[in-house]
């Protein structure tokens, strides 16, 4: 093994410096932020991102004094965004090659209140109260592995080390030492979305951040374990091999190593990939490897989603893979841990409304930062007893505002970052005053209820078949029970057949029920007294959806 120690050039006196590959070390502000490109990979940086309305101008400026170096709100920066959220400390320091590395720094209070440290692409690894005036050493593990940035095709390699710290407090000292093989054991972590270290808009705040559970589970885990986090976002059981993310896992495998597995989310979009077929194939594989190189293999059932019918029923979209999972651990002697199960107690219990304080807003399948470290809390509580260590206690992270996302200031004249086509704006920009379909009904409608698309089409209408490009979002309007039964009486959708006002709201308000509950007032804050009977324009539908707000 390389001999790698590092003390970082502000735990002396002098300047602070801004990192570059050529110094080996420093400070990321917007400064260097915005001119390197590689500091705009989220897998290979901290996961934090300014919000995209800014463009180039700097959010943040350093502060060096008596107490450390922290972070201050730059001129640009509009007091308004910053209330109730924060500003990132961050630090990189360029690794000479993979593996384990153990992390120390030094941080000073300064006027009190919540901290929280990440390691590496936004793991948390400390969390805590943090009095004006007080000194806190936090040590954590984490891993550098090779990974395949999202749009590429080849992995690349990860080689720099990221601090964050988050919260009024400085950052005094931090050193870095390479931990030998057989002083730090690693959870290697498979998955998807709901899984990933998610990146997080800057300014911060949990409640309005992407999580997976993975990023948070390291400060749950035992002293001595560390993450090796490779879930992906939109991976099946089958692209995570494809897309060449197995490659990269299953070499660094060493015996003793922990491989946790949940997938599921998106196998459920594939037909081949059915939760006793193609999605059970494919965990099988993953465990047999997994044990051929002597790591244990453990598998997750798929996190519930917050999601419900009409008549307010829990709605389990991901029981067959739950119970997928459970089969396969008894076939192969795996260890399960039901993560499924738990998520959805904790879902029926608070009810649809409460329970969305665990989401990112507006989203009914992916955790923000406070539900990611809920699930996180539970796995490894799960794991105690497989690791032969007890997790830490750590105190609940109880959600707090903001509950909303930032959004643009009025008059930005700066695009937003391109994205997949949404049909509510679809329907603004394409043809607009023409009269609405059926299908074009069906499909905003789930758009603007950000229902997640079932797989394998089931529903028995003759004018949609199973290859039909529509075909899904059939099924998963018909699963929601948002499809109203006069359209489909003599067995066909007859989808290009127009739409009236009052037929729209008959998919729109159902829709709307198994998302919030329902006023009473509720058509008329809508569409007011317009005329039910009238046929309804695209532009006019879209203007219907986007008043709807969760």
């Amino acid at each position: 093994m390389q001999d790698v120690s590092f003390c970082a050039d502000f735990c002396a006196p002098g300047a602070v410096s801004l990192f570059t590959r050529e110094a080996g070390c420093g400070f990321v502000t917007g400064e260097n932020f915005h001119t390197d490109r590689t500091l705009r990979i989220p897998e290979l940086n901290s996961g934090f991102q300014p919000v995209w309305w800014h463009g180039n101008a700097p959010l943040t400026r350093l502060v060096r004094d008596e107490n450390g170096v922290h972070a201050r709100a730059a001129a640009e920066l509009p007091a308004g965004e910053l209330a109730g959220r924060a500003l990132p400390l961050w630090y990189k320091v360029l690794a000479p090659c993979e593996g384990v590395y153990r992390l120390r720094l030094t941080l000073h209070g300064l006027y009190g209140g919540e901290v929280l440290v990440f390691a590496g692409r936004r793991r948390l690894v400390w969390r805590g109260e943090l009095p004006a005036g007080r000194e806190q050493v936090v040590e954590a593990l984490t891993d550098l592995t090779p990974i395949i940035p999202g749009g590429e095709t080849r992995p690349a390699r990860d080689d720099t080390l990221d601090v964050t710290v988050i919260g009024p407090a400085a950052l005094l000292c931090l050193t870095v030492e390479r931990v030998a093989e057989d002083q730090a054991r690693r959870i290697f972590v498979l998955g998807d979305s709901t899984v990933t270290d998610q990146t997080a808009a800057v300014p911060y705040a949990p409640g309005t951040s992407y999580a997976g559970w993975g990023q948070m589970l390291p400060w749950y885990l035992p002293e001595g374990w560390c993450v090796s986090n490779h879930a992906h976002s939109g991976l099946t059981t089958e692209s995570f091999e494809e897309e060449g993310h197995w490659a990269v896992v299953e070499p660094r495998l060493r015996p003793g190593d922990f491989c946790l597995m949940q997938f599921g989310h998106n196998d459920q979009k594939r037909p081949h990939l059915t939760a006793r077929g193609g999605y059970t194939r494919r965990l099988r594989s993953y465990v047999k490897r997994v044990r051929a190189r002597g790591a244990v293999p453990v598998l997750v059932t798929p996190l519930a989603r917050n999601s419900w019918t009409t008549g307010g029923q829990y709605n389990d979209l991901l029981r067959d893979y739950a119970e997928a999972v459970f089969a396969l651990g008894r076939e192969e002697n795996v260890p399960v841990i039901d993560l499924h199960g738990e998520s959805m107690a904790l879902i029926v219990r608070e009810g649809l409304e409460t329970a969305k304080q665990w989401f990112y807003p507006g989203d009914f399948t992916h955790t923000c930062d406070y539900g990611a470290c809920r699930m996180a809390a539970f796995l490894a509580g799960q794991l105690s007893g497989l690791l032969g260590a007890c997790a830490p206690a750590r105190p609940d992270w109880t959600p707090a505002e903001p509950r909303l996302p930032l959004t643009p200031p009025e008059g930005c004249t700066l695009a937003p970052p391109a994205g997949g086509e949404d049909p509510i704006a679809l329907c603004e920009t394409r043809r607009p005053g023409e009269i609405l379909t059926r299908m074009e009904a069906l499909e905003l409608v789930v758009a603007a209820m950000k229902f997640f698309p079932t797989n394998a089409y089931s529903s028995p209408l003759a004018d949609i078949v199973g290859q039909d490009p529509r075909a899904v979002t059939v099924q998963t309007a018909i699963q929601n029970g948002i499809v109203p039964a006069a359209w489909t009486r003599d067995g066909s959708l007859h989808p290009t057949a127009p739409v009236r006002l009052g037929e729209f709201l008959a998919v729109l308000m159902p829709g709307y029920a198994t998302r919030r509950l329902l006023p009473r007032d509720m058509e008329q804050q809508m569409v007011g007294d317009a005329d039910r009977a009238a046929p309804l324009t695209r532009r006019d539908a879209a203007a219907i959806c986007r008043k709807i707000e969760f």
